[in-house]
Order: structure tokens, then sequence, then C-alpha cells
């Protein structure tokens, strides 16, 4: 039966390909991806009774690389190298089922670490050209001093022979040209880390064609990764302006003060690329936005939760773990990942600022608050997010 099944969608596929073909269209390759990936599930479950083989030989795939998670891609560790004293650069070789990305996205890294998988979201900080050549990625770490990932990734670097890297994901990627008027320019502002997707974005043009100027902020020149190689760009190409906002002597950036005192420069003829802490994201955005620059114009990648007000009174959530229910006191403007983990509980979860999904779970019942938009939700069943998500009313979760 499950032969005759695939033989099937095999004729669909080809009376496709060839209609795909005809009509001039180009997502043969993407059509052959996502059928490769229907046949293999259901390869899988006639052979394993499981979607992937990979769950059925994960307990072999673990002894022979105990790292090694079933749901990533495994990548083998090639170098890595201090940016400064706090970032800590790694080189990656995925292997072959990786598919590749494009400038700006980021990707969620797995390790294990006592005995237990840990993950942390990371702006891929490395230009096409060099996975294009050399089939290799880099991502550059910021050491935090409670982060558990980057603490645990920069103890055990010079040992630790590879890492599970998720598909790429996200939008944070430079706007194609053809849509982009000859008179425009790009504005890029980074802080801190920031400055890893946009370097990628900087280092993969290849044809200039619109001036860029990128404001860079750092508490000090010793703290700006990737300063050397920003220099040696600036020097060789005209259209790239490099400012370095070296915060303890000049204080906070004001944007657009900044725009409006450059020669020949209209704040509504620009696309902005704001990369940083949740704060400074939202604060020069709604300076922007107050200009009249249109929404469409400025995309922002978000480093951390907004601050959120904690004022306002306790709520309950219900939540229930594997038919176990479990009372947790939900603080007004505190995660509820957090929550949940301070009464004992361990949902899953990966980058804890909203952008891998993996805590993603059922809410039954309650009113919650997005803490990236601040938007609050019906009071109905719907899918939501653990770490970027408040109690605004008694809440019932699944977890």
């Amino acid at each position: 039966m499950y032969f005759h099944i695939l033989e099937v969608e095999f004729n669909l596929f080809l009376v496709y390909k060839c209609a795909l073909k005809l009509s001039g269209r180009t997502s043969v390759s993407k059509t052959i991806s996502l059928w490769g990936q229907s046949l293999c599930r259901q390869f899988s479950l006639m052979l394993v009774n499981q979607p992937k083989l990979s769950y059925y030989l994960h307990p072999l795939l673990r002894w022979s690389k105990p790292g090694v998670h079933p749901d990533y891609h495994s990548a083998r560790i090639v170098d890595f190298r201090w940016e400064t004293d706090q970032m800590l650069s790694v080189w990656l070789e995925p292997v072959s089922s990786w598919a590749g990305f494009t400038p700006g996205q980021h990707l969620l890294v797995t390790m294990m670490h006592q005995g237990r998988y840990i993950s942390r979201s990371f702006s891929i900080s490395s230009s096409a050209a060099l996975f294009t050549q050399q089939k290799q990625i880099r991502i550059s770490c910021r050491i935090q001093p409670q982060g558990e990932f980057t603490q645990a990734l920069a103890a055990g670097i010079a040992t630790l022979p590879h890492l599970s890297i998720s598909d790429a994901m996200g939008d944070f990627v430079l706007v194609p040209q053809a849509d982009t008027a000859p008179e425009e320019s790009i504005v890029m502002v980074a802080a801190g880390s920031g400055i890893t997707p946009l370097w990628s974005i900087l280092s993969s043009i290849r044809c200039w064609t619109l001036p860029v100027v990128l404001f860079y902020c750092v508490k000090n020149a010793a703290q700006a990764a990737f300063l050397a190689e920003l220099k040696l760009l600036s020097a060789k190409q005209p259209l790239f302006d490099l400012q370095l906002i070296e915060t303890q002597q000049t204080g906070r950036l004001n944007l657009v003060q900044q725009l409006q005192d450059r020669t020949n420069f209209s704040v509504h003829k620009a696309h902005y690329y704001l990369c940083g802490p949740a704060v400074m994201s939202r604060q020069y955005s709604e300076d922007l936005t107050q200009q009249g620059v249109a929404a469409a114009a400025i995309h922002t990648e978000l480093f951390g939760l907004p601050v959120a007000a904690s004022e306002g009174p306790v709520k309950q959530a219900l939540m229930i773990q594997q038919g176990k229910v479990i009372s947790v006191e939900a603080a007004a403007g505190v995660p509820l990942l957090q929550a949940a983990e301070q009464q004992g509980l361990s949902p899953r979860f990966g980058c804890r600022i909203g952008v891998c999904y993996q805590c993603v779970c059922q809410k039954k019942s309650g009113q919650v608050l997005n803490l990236r938009t601040g938007q609050i939700s019906g009071d109905g069943p719907e899918q939501i997010q653990l770490c970027i998500s408040a109690a605004y009313s008694d809440l019932q979760i699944e977890l």
C-alpha cells in the first residue's frame, strides 16, 4: 500500500515538474526538496514508525556524536577566534543537508551540556561567499556572564568537535535592488553584538549601487568586533560610510539628528536596518516614524526583550505538564517561561527571545501580553510563545 502511494506521488511529481518547465517557472528545486521531505517521512513511518530515521537511530548517533540533535543539522567546528574579549567567533562546516542562508538571517545552535540539550539563537556573521566557496559559516557569540549557553561554549570550544544547527531563518535581509529607487540610500544601526547580521550583509554585497552608512554603537573601540574589516571596507568602497559611536565618550546616538546633519540626505528616501537591544530598536523606529518614514522602510532585528512594566496584580497560571496541573504565580511583565521555571517546571525552550519558536505551547484560556509587540491576546485557545508572553489575566496552559 505504501509503495503504491509513493508511486502515485512520484508520477504526479513528474507531471508537475514538466508543467513548471513548460510555464517557465523556477521553483522546481524547491518542489523537489518538499517532495523529497515528504517521501523520506513516509518511508521512515513505514520502516520504523517514526517521522525521521534519525529519531530511531538517535541512541546510536549519540554514541558516535554525543552532541548531535535529531531535529537539526550537524556542523563540524573548523576554527574559532576571539574578536574582542567578550565576543567569540566560531567557524562551522554544516553537513550537506543544510540548505544555506541569506545574509542577515539567524539560526538556532544546540549543544549537549551536563546531560541535556541547550540552545541559543545567533545571527550568521560571515559572507555568502564563504559558504559558497568553502561550505563554511561563522557565528559570533557575545559571552554573557549569566548566559548558560555562551559560557558553556566558551569553556568547551577547544575540545568541542561539532554543534547542531537549525535551518537559517528570519527576514532581516537586504531589500532587493529591484524594489529600491535609484535615489534611495541605506542606513544601518548596530549596537554591540547587533553588528553580526549587518556585517554578514555588508561583506556579501558584490555590486554597490546605493550609499550605505553604518552607525556602530559600542562603549569603546576595544569592544567593536570586525572593526578592522569595517575600516578596510570603508577605505576601499566610496559608497560605504562607517560612523563609530563610542558611547562612553559621546553618549547615546541621536539618529534623527545625525541624519538631518548629513548633506543631501533625506530621511524619507532610505531603508533602515536596526539591530541591537529591543529598547534601542524600538526608540529609533518611533523616532523615524515621527519623521514620516514609512514602517515598511524600517527593518529591525531585536536582541533581548523590551523592559515590560512589572506593576499589577499577580495572576494565577494553571500549567498542565504530562497530565499534572501546577499552579504558578505569574507576575505582570514576567515571561511565563521564567515564571514556570521558578516553580520547578522545565518547559521546552530555545532562544528565550521569541525567535526560535521552541517554547510554543497551547493556551487553553486567559489572556497574555506579548512582550515584543505589546499586543494582548484573546481569551480563547491559541498557541503562544512562553518566553515572550506574560500573564494579563488568569491562565490555563498546556505545556
